[in-house]
């Protein structure tokens, strides 16, 4: 029954929590209520006997189960035991599966979740969706945003919803007082990884934004990156550009390169719009040139930090 299981799927495990926590408050149930089982640890038997049993201190409990899919292999007694719960479960009760991808309708199971589950993927945000999202992530806590904190968010956390959620407790504790997030906080408490400096020192670099390239360059020193380093995940990065080019040429969509390149899909975007704006003998410019800064500098020609200094400004 609809009303008695729900299942969310989906990849992007930071929008199913945030799907599921929604549903779970939209049911208002207690939190004592809520129970939350992963069937990578937890057994069947003990799952189905909490299904299975009464709620003495309200109304409704929901039960949250994880990995659903790692049941397919265990005894038919259990497989049928769990069909069937699912063909008439227990109506104090309201299951929640979360899974990564759905299960396949030639399985008991999943033959039963099709039948008398509420199913639902959850979708991909589109790029435009996300400020809104982050502005009524802090609105929940009674807090604002401006626009440039916004901005400044999405791009150190890269489009990360688990890791700009982990960053949002910071900033909410930094602006406890004001109760609204400035850019300046978010500059001052959010760091940006390697990796994440790298793609915006590659595409400053490539767009031949000299300011914010040194700026990168020089926040990186400050914390003590090796230039050498650094010069090896730009020549990564501009290689990257040049393989996703021979992609797009081939006829690779955005989703097709997340997948080749096992990235997330808003990095696989920017990845596809950079390839897309720079020609490809740009690209194999900068690569002979780094090559040659890379041998200049491992033979002691020019000091690590110099030579790149000197690539960044003259490039």
């Amino acid at each position: 029954m609809a009303e008695a299981i729900y299942v969310f799927y989906s990849n992007n495990e930071f929008l199913l929590n945030h799907t599921v926590e929604e549903k779970v408050a939209e049911l208002k149930v207690d939190p004592f209520n809520v129970v939350r089982y992963d069937m990578l640890e937890s057994e069947s038997d003990d799952v189905l006997e909490d299904l299975q049993t009464v709620s003495f201190f309200a109304e409704k409990k929901v039960i949250i189960v994880k990995n659903l899919n790692e049941i397919e292999k265990e005894a038919d007694s259990i497989l049928k035991a769990w069909v069937t719960y699912l063909e008439k479960p227990n109506p104090d009760v309201i299951l929640i599966v979360v899974l990564n991808e759905l299960m396949s309708d030639k399985n008991p199971i999943g033959e039963a979740l099709f039948k008398y589950a509420f199913i639902e993927k959850i979708r991909e945000m589109d790029k435009k969706e996300y400020p809104d999202f982050v502005r009524n992530m802090f609105k929940k806590y009674g807090y604002t945003i401006t626009d440039s904190a916004i901005d400044a968010l999405l791009e150190r956390t890269n489009l990360d919803f688990t890791l700009m959620s982990q960053e949002a407790e910071k900033l909410m504790l930094f602006s406890y007082d004001t109760k609204e997030i400035q850019e300046k906080a978010v500059l001052l408490l959010v760091s940006r990884n390697l990796e994440e400096n790298i793609f915006e020192l590659t595409n400053a670099l490539l767009a031949k934004n000299q300011t914010k390239t040194i700026e990168i360059f020089y926040d990186l020193v400050a914390r003590n990156e090796d230039p050498l380093r650094i010069l090896n995940n730009i020549v990564s990065k501009v290689r990257e550009l040049m393989h996703t080019k021979l992609l797009i040429e081939k006829g690779y969509r955005q989703e097709q390169i997340a997948d080749h390149f096992h990235i997330k899909s808003g990095k696989a975007y920017y990845l596809v719009k950079n390839a897309q704006a720079i020609p490809f003998v740009q690209l194999e410019s900068h690569l002979k040139k780094l090559s040659k800064l890379d041998y200049d500098i491992k033979s002691g020609k020019i000091e690590k930090k110099l030579g790149l200094e000197l690539y960044l400004l003259g490039a």
